[in-house]
This record gives structure tokens, sequence and C-alpha cells, in this order.
């Protein structure tokens, strides 16, 4: 079977496809998947590069990818057929998902072995033109999730200001946020996708062309905001202290952020933790199919092209999720 591995750290050039990579064996309480499409996130190129905390205990050689889309082939042990029907993931099922935090294996393979608590069915009705938005659903809504529910804990009627608003956790931090009874929500981004930010229910801020501090300001009459979701944090997590209200909390996405300069403030700062599992795959199938989920991919590209789209990613400036195809190499 193919996969992409790395054996040494470094930039995307350091990843291989292996055309003859040993097939994945299902172990306990696991499914074999046979994967469609995988989602790529900022954080496969940190885990590639070693920069991420998730990399320390690593062993290389190792896979990329966090998250996929997949027809269920079998289970491991514990999961006959009776057991796979009664979760709803019977060998034919459609199923997206993402790895668990202690599950350092990657996704982009012909084959994969996943617990079976780490994915959920695909409705039917979104098969098969929607099988690229579950590609890029799991590890976005789960950290959107994590993000305004649990470190946000944001209540209804509050203001939001979310920082990186485009990008494929930022679309569904903006749609989510609104869900849960934003009163007002705000999202910075270039101008070029200020429609974007529209449509989804925001407010843009074009930081590209005027300051975003200042209007925030003028838009609240000085209060600020309850809750700033950032996205970004290098260049927006402090300056975000001076559009809190009072009372007010920032999330920050890298899990490695530093919030000493809020405590020094006695700014409230967190960073979420991601919970993976089927109860909040099922809930973000839920809100895609109500409309509060809404994936846009920029751009579907084959395995090949796997580096040259996490190269992107690290770059910046990507709108919504870029998907990778495994399917055109197996002739389907």
């Amino acid at each position: 079977m193919r996969e992409i591995r790395y054996e040494e750290f470094g930039g995307p050039e350091v990843l291989t496809l292996h055309e003859d990579a040993p097939e994945s064996v299902p172990g306990p309480g696991e499914l074999l998947v046979r994967v469609e499409m995988i989602g790529l996130n900022p954080l496969d190129g940190k885990i590639r590069d070693g920069s991420s905390g998730r990399a320390r205990h690593l062993q290389l050689p190792a896979g990329t990818g966090r998250e996929l889309v997949g027809t269920v082939l079998g289970g491991g042990e514990g999961l006959d057929e009776c057991e796979l029907a009664a979760r709803g993931v019977a060998p034919g099922t459609v199923v997206f998902g993402m790895r668990n935090l202690e599950d350092a294996r990657g996704t982009a393979a012909d084959l994969v072995a996943i617990a079976a608590d780490d994915v959920a069915p695909v409705p039917l009705e979104a098969l098969p033109d929607q099988l690229p938005q579950y590609a890029g659903l799991a590890l976005a809504g789960l950290t959107a999730l994590a993000a305004i529910e649990d470190a946000g804990e944001l209540q209804a009627g509050a203001d939001v200001l979310i920082h990186g608003g485009s990008g494929g956790v930022g679309q569904l931090l903006v749609q989510i946020a609104l869900q849960k009874g934003a009163r007002r929500v705000w999202a910075t981004g270039r101008a070029q996708n200020a429609e974007r930010i529209r449509a989804l229910g925001a407010e843009p801020i074009p930081y590209d062309q005027v300051d975003w501090r200042q209007t925030i300001q003028q838009a609240t009459g000085g209060r600020g905001v309850d809750l700033v979701l950032d996205t970004h944090y290098f260049t927006t997590f402090e300056p975000s202290f001076d559009v809190l209200a009072e009372g007010g909390r920032i999330v920050v996405l890298p899990s490695l952020a530093d919030l000493a300069p809020a405590r020094e403030r006695g700014v409230d700062a967190r960073i979420p933790r991601i919970v993976s599992g089927r109860e909040r795959l099922d809930r973000l199938v839920a809100l895609q199919r109500s409309g509060h989920c809404d994936v846009e991919v920029s751009e579907v590209l084959p395995l090949a092209s796997i580096a040259e789209g996490q190269r992107r990613l690290h770059e910046g400036h990507t709108r919504g999720k870029i998907v990778v195809d495994l399917r055109g190499g197996r002739g389907e």
C-alpha cells in the first residue's frame, strides 16, 4: 500500500511517498479503514518539523496526517460484525474522524488502523459530494468546540472577536459561536476574504486595510468584547487585551502559547484541549446537517502533492481547508 512517511524532522521536503509500505492491521478495538481523503492542518507541519510538543516522543520514521474520511473494511479483536453493526460502522460504512491525542500514527496511507471511538458515520445523504468537507471537518470542528464550549464557556448574548475568521478553524468558530447564541461576532481576515466571513454571519474586519482594535472599540462604544478566539496568537494575543470587556476572556489556539503576559495583566486567558471521541464527532455531524458547520474546501490535491499542501499551510493565508485525495492512485 501507499503511505507518506518521513525519517527525520524538517520541512515538507522530508515527506516521502512509499509505494510498498506494510499494510495496517487493526488492533483490539480498532477499525481497518480504506482512506478516501484526508484534511491537512497546521499541526501536521508542526509535528513534522519537530516544533510541536507532540513530536517530543515521536519515533521516526513516522507517518503524517491526523484526520480522514474513509470506508470501514473490518474490525480488530472485540469488534466482530455484530459489534460493528451495533456501533453503526459495519463494513462498507463511510466514516470520518481524527486520531486521539495519544495516537501518533498518521492518516496519509491507503489503509489505516484507527480506534473505533475516533470515528463516526458520514450521513448517507452527504455521499459522495461532501467527502471533501468531511475530510476536513474533524480536527477543525473538535478544535472549535473545545475553544468555544470548554475553554471559552461562551454564553448566549456574548460579543465575540475571532482572529483568523477565514481559515479552516476560524470559519467553524464563527458558525458555532453564532449557533451557541453569540450576539455579535467580528472576524479578522484579509479584505479579499471579507465576503466569505460575512456570508457565515460575522462582521468582517479586513486587517490589511483597517486597525482591528480601533474597529472593535468603535463598534462596541469602547466596551470591548466578552470573548476573543485567537487562532493567530503571535501578533494578536497581547494587543487583544485592549479590546476585552471587563471580565472578558481570551482563548488562544496554539498549544504552546505563553499565557504569562495575560496573567501579569490579570486577563483570563486559556488554551483549549481538544476532546476527541464519537460523541463529539456525532455532534459535528448534527451541526453540519443543520448548516452550522459548513467546511470550505479551497483545494483538493493528489497524494503525491501532500508536501506542497503542507508548504502552503506553513506560508499562511490559506482560506478554508486543503484536502488530499487518495483515490486517484488506486484507479478510483
